[in-house]
């Protein structure tokens, strides 16, 4: 059992597969820094550190576009290029590719969009069901669906989030995410992922949920 949020990170970062990148103590290629995965530590564990937090995210794995180089699940080197991510000082305009421009993840943008729009954004923990990047056929800046031991060692650490962050309303997106938690016996509520036109449907889930979130807060408040 771990105590602390940097006790989890740490845990996470010891994991080794093949075809697999770890995050947190790993570094790409393609990065300026050489020891990037230790700032993508820091990112984690800032955004992890929710002193109010509202509700629980879960997605389904750290994608090539995404937590590959940030190390936060659904944010892209655009959105801590802008400074869009609450929680995680990252300096405005700062890069951490070498490519001509900063990656863009269209999930990501959808999601932190909507959350926004709700006035939330800094009052929600993501995490992933897997936490790792499961690299594609076509290396490393491509993505593929967890096997089914990567599934397997991402529940592990899962079910140790949820004793740092227990009894808070959970959001699935996605098919692997809700089959994680069902598997760990986690109640929540599966909403549409917004990748492959899912926006529409992910929008009208997240809204309801946020909604009653929200309710259940100030209900909870009046007690």
């Amino acid at each position: 059992m771990y105590q602390t949020v940097d006790q989890l990170i740490s845990a996470i970062a010891d994991y080794q597969a093949p075809k697999v990148f770890n995050p947190w103590s790993q570094n790409c290629p393609t990065e300026i820094s050489i020891k990037y995965f230790l700032q993508r530590r820091a990112n984690l564990s800032a955004h992890l550190s929710c002193h109010d937090p509202l509700c629980i995210l879960i997605g389904e794995a750290a994608g090539y576009r995404g937590a590959r180089f940030t190390g936060v699940p659904f944010t892209s080197e655009k959105l801590l290029f802008d400074k869009s991510i609450p929680r995680v000082d990252h300096p405005k305009g700062q890069r951490i590719t070498t490519r001509h421009i900063p990656w863009k993840e269209p999930s990501a943008t959808i999601v932190w969009e909507e959350l926004n729009k709700h006035q939330v954004a800094d009052r929600i923990i993501m995490f992933n069901a897997v936490h790792w990047h499961p690299q594609g056929k076509d290396g490393p800046l491509s993505n593929r669906a967890p096997n089914a031991d990567e599934k397997k060692a991402g529940q592990d650490y899962l079910s140790l989030f949820f004793e740092l962050f227990p009894e808070l309303p959970v959001m699935a997106l996605g098919n692997i995410a809700s089959q994680s938690l069902n598997r760990l016996s986690v109640v929540h509520t599966k909403i549409r992922h917004p990748a492959n036109g899912g926006a529409p449907l992910f929008r009208a889930g997240a809204t309801i949920f946020i909604q009653k979130c929200n309710q259940r807060k100030e209900h909870n408040r009046t007690l």
